[in-house]
């Protein structure tokens, strides 16, 4: 049976702790790792979005991605990095990895392959928080910069220049640029559904949660909250939003039951939409009328922390929320109910992360008679992979236990049916192969006077080109060259005709005077 379990860090804690969602007892740990909020990724194994294969955390004090696996409890792979990372994710497929710095800038690696596929700058301030898609067709960018930048992952794989040339040092453009916000953005969530029809939620210190569309872009509501909202998420059938604010938690309904006067029908519509703002938790100080004062006051609120909730997560059927806070405990809530269920407090240091997922297979009490094969990693690159390196290892791909997946991967390198799905990296040069096995033929001699009477055509075609070109650049010479003369002959001729007037003038002027004297 499947069941599910909790993640939980700590910022100060050496210890990840995995614990049952049901009865809070501890099932797991990992060692040596301290993240800050932000700074843990799940990362499913290839095929199976569902199974967690690793965890992957930034530290707090160095330059080192930390790879944890559930066959032991210490670190499997340091990833060194050229800067220190403050923010992780991963795609839902487990092929991509991203982490961000402190000065705005995303680092994008290709898991399989280790490579490093593209460094670009996505904020100029320090990126709080990182996301992909469900359909990983994008990657959701959010920062102390109070903007989230939403970027097409195949711009940012295949980078293209203003003149349409591939060019991996061309600066992305995000698709979208949301700076609606005031304050430094603190969480995001991205809900289900593809590109074309997904929702995302923004949280900011500015007290504001925002809702968009990712399809359009627009604004679709702004929920207003009495104090800044640290963490938000929304449930399975985004029905409803969570918002952490310092030590408590409101939960808003996104659709309200209506009684139709007129035909005494009830009848279900949304909360805001059209950018309208919606007050939650927050009481009005203006003069209300009798009705407006029997109207609840919107959003529930869950009571029960300390100290600053820094993370939320939601059980697969979304009727148990558990949070995370700086008061170093975890709590487990009936969402219906409002009521605590359980702690954890196993944490020595604030947590910084919780996340829920069902129970990984390397963690069943029977695992130890399966032959369980652990995802593989590369190790991960700083410089950006060459042409030559993405062509060698274009074949190296996640081979699942099954004919369909064995027979796919085969044809990355050799020849077969027309019908695969899988893209590859080798068309290129299977083109220059068969090209080159085409001139191998028996009249070989035939081909290579054909290629030396086509170099001839293309020298004589390019000689005419140039006599042209010479014949143009010597007529318009010799006709600036003219005017220019005929200009100086005329100015010439000007001035000679000026100075043969003033003489004449000054002829004239002295048989005047002589006339006088006379």
């Amino acid at each position: 049976m499947a069941t599910e379990v909790v993640l939980s860090a700590s910022s100060t804690d050496s210890s990840i702790h995995v614990w049952d969602i049901r009865s809070g007892s501890s099932i797991f740990s990992f060692k040596q790792s301290m993240s800050e909020k932000g700074g843990l990724a799940l990362v499913p194994k290839p095929g199976a979005s569902f199974q967690i294969g690793s965890v992957v955390t930034a530290q707090t004090d160095r330059a080192i991605l930390n790879v944890y696996q559930w066959q032991r409890d210490q670190v499997l792979h340091k990833m060194a990095t050229s800067e220190k990372m403050v923010s992780v994710a991963s795609s839902h497929q487990g092929q991509y990895l991203a982490a961000a710095t402190a000065g705005g800038k995303v680092y994008l690696w290709h898991v399989p392959t280790g490579h490093l596929m593209r460094v670009f700058e996505a904020h100029y301030r320090r990126i709080t928080c990182l996301a992909f898609s469900n359909d990983d067709c994008t990657l959701l960018t959010a920062s102390e910069d109070a903007a989230v930048n939403v970027w097409l992952l195949a711009h940012l794989l295949t980078p293209v220049s203003a003149d349409g040339y591939q060019d991996i040092t061309a600066r992305p453009a995000p698709l979208y640029s949301w700076s609606d916000h005031t304050l430094p953005i603190s969480d995001l969530f991205i809900g289900n559904g593809t590109l074309s029809g997904a929702r995302v939620c923004t949280a900011s210190l500015d007290h504001t949660v925002k809702l968009w569309d990712l399809a359009t872009g627009q604004l679709l509501t702004t929920f207003l909250f009495p104090k800044a909202v640290s963490s938000v998420i929304m449930d399975p059938s985004e029905t409803a939003i969570f918002a952490a604010c310092e030590d408590k938690i409101y939960s808003v309904e996104l659709y309200k039951r209506r009684q139709d006067q007129s035909y005494k029908i009830n009848t279900v519509e949304s909360l805001g939409g059209m950018s309208r703002v919606e007050s939650i938790g927050i009481k009005s100080t203006t003069p209300v009328t009798a009705d407006q004062s029997k109207t609840p006051m919107l959003g529930s609120v869950f009571i029960g922390h300390t100290g600053k909730i820094n993370s939320l997560t939601l059980s697969f059927d979304g009727t148990i929320l558990i949070s995370g806070a700086q008061d170093s405990n975890c709590i487990v809530w009936d969402v219906l109910s409002r009521q605590p269920l359980r702690k954890f407090e196993s944490h020595k240091g604030p947590v910084s992360h919780v996340s829920s997922f069902l129970r990984p297979i390397e963690l069943h009490p029977d695992a130890a008679t399966q032959n369980i094969t652990p995802m593989p990693w590369k190790q991960l690159k700083r410089a950006l992979a060459t042409t030559e390196e993405e062509q060698r290892d274009a074949s190296l791909q996640i081979i699942q236990n099954t004919s369909i997946d064995l027979s796919r991967h085969q044809q990355l390198i050799e020849s077969g049916p027309a019908n695969s799905s899988i893209t590859t990296e080798l068309n290129s040069i299977k083109r220059v192969s068969n090209a080159i096995r085409d001139m191998k033929t028996d009249d070989s001699s035939a081909g290579l006077q054909n290629q030396v009477s086509a170099l001839q055509a293309e020298l004589i075609r390019l000689n005419e080109h140039h006599l042209k070109s010479k014949s143009l650049h010597n007529e318009m010479y010799n006709l600036v060259v003219d005017n220019f003369m005929e200009q100086r002959r005329n100015k010439r001729k000007l001035d000679q005709e000026d100075e043969d007037e003033e003489e004449d003038e000054e002829e004239d002027d002295d048989d005047d005077d002589d006339e006088d004297e006379n």
